[in-house]
């Protein structure tokens, strides 16, 4: 077997991955491989081309309340990373919803009779405060009162997790919507904004001029340029490790080659379940149906190539409907006019959120391209006889579930995983959250600097999420 020695390996090209390569090279160390499964960089935020035009992975924006993260943007792109002014709505009931929520918006449209249960159930909801909030169900509907909850919540959520909303738990709903109020909604639908508006909420980003995928992209020529190696379309298929150190990993190439690579410290932003999964030999310390408690929702997406300009203007559309399988639709033109070669195409993308031993995962290709295209005529977003091509993406692990009760698995698990003292978990994948690009970008580099030693380490990396304010809470260990 072909042997290769490095001082750091990575597994992972996305943010946190290619957070992690920046700060290390930043701070001397050169002699570094990133691997990762995927053809192009970038991982969930990878930017794919089909047909002359750009697609995401499902629609990212950029945005951060982190000076440093945001600067490392801008300095990355300059001039090709623009604002955009978002435009998003719901699709509830043959009806497009502002969001964010409008009141007035909601009222007129709801109608009379709906209008009056969603503001009766909400006026309920204010006296139901101390009852205990356990699950997504409980906190949303303490929140916005039942009717609001049914209208602009149960259904999305509930495509996107796979589970019921009262088996969902209120820590993702804490965690996501964090900040978000009626009261400050209706405010805010009743004056120009606000400075504190939730994050969840902003209605203006950043996105580059091709794609999010562009960003990483030009990170990772950085590295390559400082002597990062660089390996893709290649999977990680055993940890080897001695005691609680990680002597190398094997690898297969894209070429089918096996490879084992040693290193003296390995980041990793796949999925944590497969790091104990690869072990070998494995953990004799772990349950290992802990490992198997915890699981991850996966995504497909098919890209859609219309023959058809100004489809729509939103950047993105969430959709409520029962009747359809489809969650959210894309337009990425409304991102950047440069995403379609083509100016009289209209680049759309509709996502699918499935479990793998699902029906809707074992369908052909073909099948989803079809069922795809006739939901979004349903819906009148479309006509079908407009597309001109379509493609069908598919990406494991992409989101970790928090269901109820969860945390007792994961603690278990984290806490085997900081006995190795030469494997730092990075990324959404690697620590198991349900982290935005900045969040993930942050957890490489904070674990890079802990790699260094550099001053104010070490980070505890784990507690960087989607509520960061971001070095306040990536707190440090005590010691």
């Amino acid at each position: 077997m072909d042997c290769r020695n490095y001082e750091c390996c990575i597994i992972g090209a996305g943010p946190a991955g290619l957070g992690a390569a920046i700060e290390l090279t930043r701070g001397g160390v050169k002699d570094i491989l990133i691997v990762d499964k995927g053809h192009n960089v970038g991982g969930l935020s990878r930017t794919d081309i089909y047909g002359g035009a750009r697609f995401d992975i499902g629609p990212h924006r950029f945005f951060t309340r982190n000076q440093e993260i945001n600067a490392l943007w801008h300095n990355t792109l300059g001039a090709d990373f623009r604002a955009v002014d978002r435009i998003t709505r719901i699709h509830y009931k043959d009806k497009f919803f502002n969001y964010p929520i409008k009141a007035l918006d909601v009222l007129t449209k709801l109608g009379i009779v709906e209008s009056a249960m969603a503001l009766g159930s909400f006026a309920a909801s204010r006296f139901n405060g101390n009852e205990r909030l356990e699950s997504f169900e409980d906190w949303i509907t303490q929140k916005f009162g039942r009717k609001l909850y049914e209208t602009f919540f149960k259904t999305y959520t509930e495509k996107v997790w796979g589970i019921p909303c009262d088996q969902i738990s209120a820590q993702w709903a804490a965690q996501r919507i964090k900040g978000l109020d009626v009261f400050e909604i209706i405010k805010g639908a009743l004056s120009s904004g606000s400075r504190t508006s939730p994050k969840t909420l902003v209605e203006r980003f950043d996105y580059p001029l091709l794609g999010a995928g562009q960003m990483y992209e030009a990170m990772c020529e950085g590295v390559v340029a400082r002597g990062v190696d660089v390996l893709l379309s290649t999977g990680v298929v055993s940890f080897n490790r001695r005691q609680d150190v990680i002597d190398s990993i094997d690898i297969i190439t894209a070429e089918g080659q096996r490879q084992r690579i040693s290193a003296r410290h390995f980041f990793s932003s796949a999925a944590l379940t497969h790091f104990f999964r690869l072990l070998d030999p494995k953990d004799e310390h772990l349950d290992y149906a802990t490992v198997d408690a915890l699981y991850y929702r996966d995504h497909i997406t098919v890209n859609i190539l219309l023959d058809e300009p100004d489809v729509f203007p939103d950047q993105w559309v969430y959709i409520h409907s029962p009747d359809v399988k489809v969650a959210r639709i894309a337009n990425y033109n409304n991102f950047s006019p440069e995403m379609v070669r083509d100016k009289g195409m209209t680049a759309l993308s509709a996502e699918y959120f499935v479990f793998q031993h699902e029906s809707l995962w074992r369908l052909a290709d073909d099948d989803i391209r079809e069922m795809a295209a006739d939901e979004l005529q349903h819906l009148g977003l479309i006509r079908k006889e407009r597309v001109v091509n379509s493609w069908v993406v598919r990406e494991t692990e992409a989101y970790p579930t928090y269901y109820i009760n969860f945390e007792g698995a994961y603690d278990a698990v984290k806490a085997r995983t900081d006995t190795y003292v030469n494997f730092s978990p990075i990324g959404r994948g690697g620590l198991y959250k349900y982290n935005n690009q900045d969040h993930s970008s942050l957890s490489g580099i904070l674990a890079a600097r802990n790699y260094l030693r550099l001053p104010g380490t070490p980070y505890r990396i784990w507690d960087i999420n989607i509520d960061a304010q971001y070095h306040e809470d990536g707190k440090r260990k005590e010691s």
